[in-house]
């Protein structure tokens, strides 16, 4: 099975052909990552990748679909992810704490973490025991083999004045609020809340690839080091949340020790963060969607499907 297809609509396709190629294709390949024996870490993230896909194409079709259809469908796939997430933010922690590791300057922070990180992996060992013994791999690819029967369904218009000046444009505007909000604001919520309209608008500039694809790749390519750099910044909270909340075992003096060198690393990634995010944004949501809205319906893929409907 390839993995990371590209979630393009192709010159030849229509917009509401390509669409629903692509959500069958996540569909599948969600169900059939859930119930993997082999590499079961891996296919999760892949799994839990492929809901954020799949509701950053209902985000972009909402003005398209319907707002009933929409918060029904997004409601049944956010739950989905709430499922699994447990399974995957263990493996991300994990990750983060070898990356840490190879940051650490001395051996005892070395050894703190190593202690952590076997934790980790006996706490994502019992996890996975019980996600298995309840049988909710089975349970939800159920769900998601019927839901993927329910998009087709769904009443698309294809007019590019639902999906990119209301649907792009908003979640560009969601995006771009969030960025201009971090600076005021000490609350972390935001970085990750950020992060979210990241990957929701790199995931619509992914589908409208076709119209203009060297430009949408740059900007996209841009979109994907933002999203992982707030990703960093998410996994490093949710790290000092588990030692605040002693989630993980760790003495008082190692809290003191590790705060100080997660609070270094975070500085680090926010200084990252500035610049790409000024780059990424510096131009309004109005002009944003107008733009690629000009792009579209100039695109040899629009007038191709303008033709085949004369």
């Amino acid at each position: 099975m390839k993995e990371n297809f590209e979630l393009e609509i192709n010159e030849k396709e229509h917009f509401e052909e390509g669409i629903c190629r692509i959500l069958d294709k996540l569909h599948t390949d969600t169900a059939r990552y859930l119930v993997v024996r082999s590499r079961q870490h891996h296919s999760i993230h892949e799994a839990r990748t492929n809901i954020k896909k799949i509701r950053g194409m209902l985000r972009l079709l909402r003005h398209d679909i319907g707002s009933n259809a929409y918060n029904e469908l997004n409601d049944y796939y956010k739950n989905i992810a709430q499922e699994i997430s447990v399974l995957r933010d263990d493996t991300s922690q994990i990750e983060l704490l070898f990356d840490l590791k190879d940051r650490a300057k001395t051996p005892a922070l070395t050894r703190m973490l190593n202690s952590v990180i076997k934790q980790l992996h006996d706490k994502r060992k019992r996890e996975f025991e019980q996600f298995k013994k309840e049988g909710k791999s089975e349970n939800i690819q159920q769900t998601i083999l019927v839901l993927k029967n329910k998009i087709h369904e769904l009443d698309f218009t294809d007019n590019p004045e639902s999906f990119i000046r209301k649907g792009l444009h908003d979640i560009h505007h969601r995006a771009r609020n969030a960025w201009q909000v971090t600076g005021l604001f000490k609350q972390e919520d935001i970085y990750h809340y950020w992060r979210k309209q990241v990957k929701y608008l790199m995931y619509h500039l992914m589908v409208l690839n076709r119209a203009w694809p060297l430009s949408i790749r740059i900007y996209t390519d841009n979109l994907k080091k933002l999203g992982s750099l707030l990703g960093q910044l998410h996994d490093l909270d949710l790290f000092t949340e588990a030692i605040n909340n002693n989630t993980l075992v760790v003495s008082a003096e190692n809290k003191k020790m590790l705060r100080r060198f997660i609070s270094t690393q975070r500085a680090g990634v926010k200084r990252r963060i500035k610049p790409l995010g000024e780059r990424t944004f510096n131009e309004s949501s109005e002009a944003f969607a107008q733009r690629i809205f000009d792009i579209w319906m100039n695109s040899v893929m629009n007038k191709k499907a303008k033709r085949s409907l004369l």
